[in-house]
């Protein structure tokens, strides 16, 4: 017995708190809008929907939902301004023995991967991300049983039109990382189901 659900969410033999993962990449980026159009600015539009990249990557314990949009302008021309973001949204839930404990293994084992740190205010735990691969920002977190992270890239426009400029720098890219990962943890609800 595991003491009627009075361990913290994050401890081994805590009750999952999901029990499901929407298959509708239009209802994964549903929560981040808000925070997506503010983030990419000009180069939102309605137009761009976030395409399934997740084929192959889901068992029946653990479902895997990710998601992709890449947003981009090419007029007016101007130096430095933002040419190409592309977000990417990752959530994996785990729905086998000990869910809660296994997500924690997998939120571990993303940043012993990265070049991250641990942050605060998001979920159970989390942490930002910088550099891998090619200069991606991304913020992540764990809440009971479910990994979700929000990674963003781009690339600016250079000093010659229609070539494309330098990567976007990390003080361009980790406040859009995350502010959409914080619009994700507020409304868990709207992706996942509730045990």
């Amino acid at each position: 017995m595991t003491g009627c659900g009075v361990e913290e969410a994050g401890q081994a033999g805590a009750e999952p708190l999901f029990g499901g993962l929407t298959d509708s990449c239009s209802q994964v980026a549903e929560p981040a809008l808000g925070a997506i159009r503010a983030y990419t600015g000009v180069l939102f539009s309605d137009a761009v929907g976030f395409e399934d990249e997740s084929a192959g990557l889901s068992r029946p314990d653990m479902p895997v939902k990710v998601c992709t949009a890449e947003y981009q302008r090419s007029a007016p021309w101007s130096a430095g301004e933002p040419l190409q973001r592309t977000i990417t949204l990752s959530f994996s839930l785990e729905l086998g023995d000990d869910a809660v404990a296994a997500t924690k293994r997998h939120f571990d084992r993303a940043l012993d991967a990265t070049t991250g740190s641990e942050t605060t205010g998001l979920g159970d735990e989390s942490f930002e991300s910088w550099g891998a691969p090619d200069d991606t920002a991304s913020s992540a977190f764990r809440k009971s049983n479910v990994f979700v992270s929000a990674a963003v890239f781009g690339s600016n426009m250079s000093e010659r039109e229609g070539i494309s400029g330098p990567r976007a720098g990390r003080a361009e890219l980790e406040p859009g990382a995350r502010a959409i990962a914080e619009a994700l943890a507020a409304d868990l609800g709207a992706v996942l189901t509730s045990n």
